[in-house]
């Protein structure tokens, strides 16, 4: 939205009636800033839902692929906007667990994975070192397990929403 403001510099009350005019399109825009940031962090929630509903949190070799339980929120508090996912299987569901799925130790399939350090192998006193490993669940029962696929639900998300950047500005902004 562009705007002119034209002054006559002999009249007191047009400039008053510029600086309120200045004052106003101050507060549109940040309007339309917390807007375009709600907006973005609303798509990368709802795209990060979609893949953590359907992915693999583990592969159990006798119970076969598991989905998990994520719930991905957004959390506002006016200065900045979160996108939060919460389950125990969020962590492993984007970066992935296990050599079997997600390549070398120290490796990450997420390209953020190493820089936030998590890398296949460093969980899990360095079970995911090996193809297939086991450990005792909940149930009392040993379960072995391949590990988890690498889904990257947040990562995915945003990227789509990087793709998406100017569109996303250019509907918030023309309103």
């Amino acid at each position: 939205m562009s705007r002119t403001i034209t002054i006559d510099i002999f009249n007191p009350a047009s400039i008053d009636a510029a600086v309120k005019e200045i004052r106003d399109y101050a507060d549109w825009v940040k309007r339309k800033t917390d807007e375009l940031r709600e907006r973005v962090a609303y798509f990368i929630a709802k795209d990060a839902s979609a893949v953590f509903n359907t992915a693999v949190a583990e592969d159990d070799l006798w119970e076969g692929a598991i989905t998990g339980s994520v719930d991905v929120v957004v959390e506002d508090n006016g200065n900045m906007t979160l996108v939060i996912a919460n389950g125990t299987d969020a962590v492993f569901m984007e970066f992935g667990a296990g050599v079997y799925y997600n390549g070398a130790v120290g490796s990450s399939p997420n390209p953020l994975g190493a820089a936030l350090g998590f890398t296949i192998g460093s969980y899990g006193f360095g079970q995911g070192k090996k193809e297939v490993w086991g450990y005792m669940g909940e149930d009392g029962k040993l379960h072995l397990t391949h590990g988890t696929p690498a889904s990257m639900p947040l990562y995915r998300a945003l990227q789509s929403v990087v793709n998406d950047i100017e569109q996303i500005a250019r509907e918030v902004f023309s309103s």
